[in-house]
This record gives structure tokens, sequence and C-alpha cells, in this order.
């Protein structure tokens, strides 16, 4: 069985599209120095209608590293959230932070 030439081209055409739609380079910020001894931890930002809506409250570090100093917040799309995503319905994040005690 031999593919249809116009199958083939459609399926040229779309891979690369279907690649670049699921990638995401990772956004890192980082306050201060970088200093080993920290928590880590990950939160899932959920996001829906192609990213243009968010489901979930803006991410609040300052909580959710409990009255210490946030050192590095990375937000990505990995494969999870890439196997969890619903055909560009559903777009879930991953936010991966550092916690560090206050330096003085």
């Amino acid at each position: 069985m031999f593919l249809h030439y116009k199958s083939i081209l459609t399926l040229i055409f779309l891979l690369p599209f279907m690649f670049s739609s699921t990638g995401c380079a990772p956004m890192h910020f980082i306050n201060g120095p970088i200093i080993e001894d920290t928590v880590k931890r990950e939160h899932w930002h959920h996001i829906i209608g192609v990213g243009l809506i968010e489901l979930s409250e803006p991410f609040d570090v300052s909580y959710y590293c409990d009255n210490k100093e946030w050192e590095k917040v990375t937000v990505v799309v990995d494969l999870p959230n890439i196997m969890a995503s619903v055909a560009a319905i559903y777009t879930p994040w991953s936010i991966r932070y550092e916690c560090r005690s206050p330096i003085e």
C-alpha cells in the first residue's frame, strides 16, 4: 500500500507545524545570587483558549515560598504538560520555583 501523493505532501507540511506548536522556550527569572541550598517545588498554571484565558490565579511566588526569598522561577511547557494538553484548548504550564532563607 502506497500513500497517496497528496497525503504525503500534507504530512510533509503538517509535521513541522505540529512540532513547532508543541514546543516552548523556558523563561527563567533569577533573584540575586544562586545558592545551592534551596527548596525546589513545582506548580501547574492552567490556561485555555489557545493561551488567551487563564484559569489559575496569577502565581504569587512570595506566598508559595512561605516567608522565604525566592531564588529562581522557571516557566516552561514540558512533556507532561504537552501530554495533558487538549488540542490547544487546554494548555498547562509548569512553574518551577526555588525558595531560600533570606540573604543578609
